[in-house]
């Protein structure tokens, strides 16, 4: 293998995970899977190794002319020069180190596109390197065949990526490429950070959909309030069924029972709320300005919304 090893931490492996399973997974037709690119900033230490700091999703594939493909437009350039710009001012001063990209559901590898795209990294720094991620072969822990149809190789705790760089960038598009060795530093891989991993990919199927982040959110916090709403509701009306009936002994109990299940109800979207909050990192750096904005004022509104029914509840117990 080339030297320099790629180091990377447990957060950017998070980060590629997310953003990569984001466009490719279970809830999306596999016919419909999109890949995803994005870059690297770190620094090269002493020693050669490549010390990767932070990644930051740029874009996925979507419509070219006729083709679906995954691209630079003039705004992620910007986007890029910026983000690198901000990272050279840093100590040590870094800069982008090298690109992550996904292969949802096929064999982790170089294409001849993306050894073009490597050559442009690798031309001017020969460390740079490229990461290709593909989350059927961290949940299946298996390595898919290049053709259909050809037996698949079992694997034991894969992370689900490899790191490739290109043996001899002069060859330009013809230049073969290798593997390199890569470290996840604090973190040891073991077979609960591969369960972790998958648990993982769950999570950003079931949160993180590739459309209007906000606008899901918030039809899933207004579906939580709706339940949440009716609970008190019917716990209003039922307490003045009681009254009628002069059976008012039963009230505290029913009250009391009722708040549970109302809490019961809150406790899911409290711990959805704290996940889309890690998650917002993972969104690709275009979006994240509106995106954060707009969940920021869903989850205080959530947050206004809780103490509010919860402070009604607690009323109810003091008239009764």
């Amino acid at each position: 293998m080339a030297k320099g090893k790629v180091i990377l931490d447990k957060a950017t492996y998070r980060l590629i995970i997310a953003s990569c399973v984001r466009f490719a997974n279970a809830r999306i037709e596999e016919e419909e899977w999109g890949e995803i690119y994005g870059i690297l900033i770190g620094y090269i230490d002493k020693r050669k190794n490549i010390i990767v700091t932070e990644a930051h999703p740029i874009t996925h594939t979507m419509q070219k002319q006729f083709l679906l493909k995954v691209s630079y437009d003039n705004p992620d350039y910007v986007d890029a020069a910026l983000i690198e710009e901000e990272a050279y001012t840093k100590d040590p001063p870094q800069f982008i180190v090298g690109w992550f990209h996904s292969h949802p559901g096929i064999k982790v590898m170089f294409s001849s596109d993306d050894i073009r795209n490597q050559l442009g990294f690798q031309t001017n720094n020969p460390l740079a390197f490229g990461i290709v991620f593909n989350h059927v072969r961290l949940v299946r822990q298996v390595e898919i065949a290049m053709r259909k149809g050809d037996p698949v190789t079992q694997l034991n705790n894969d992370v689900g990526f490899k790191v490739f760089r290109l043996k001899d960038p002069s060859k330009g598009t013809q230049a073969s490429y290798e593997g390199v060795d890569f470290e996840i530093k604090d973190v040891r891989i073991t077979p609960e950070l591969i369960e972790e991993a998958k648990s993982m990919v769950s999570d950003v199927t079931r949160l993180l959909p590739p459309g209007n982040l906000v606008e899901h959110a918030k039809k899933n916090i207004e579906i939580q309030k709706a339940k949440i709403k009716e609970i008190y509701t019917g716990t209003e009306a039922y307490i003045k069924t009681l009254v009628k009936k002069g059976e008012t002994s039963r009230i505290t109990q029913v009250i009391a029972t009722q708040q549970k299940e109302m809490e019961r109800q809150i406790l899911p979207m409290d711990h959805d709320i704290t996940k889309l909050s890690e998650f917002m990192c993972y969104v690709e750096y275009k979006e994240r300005g509106e995106t954060l904005n707009g969940m920021r004022e869903l989850f205080r509104d959530w947050e206004t919304f809780t103490y509010q029914i919860t402070e009604q509840f607690n009323k109810l117990i003091s008239r009764f």
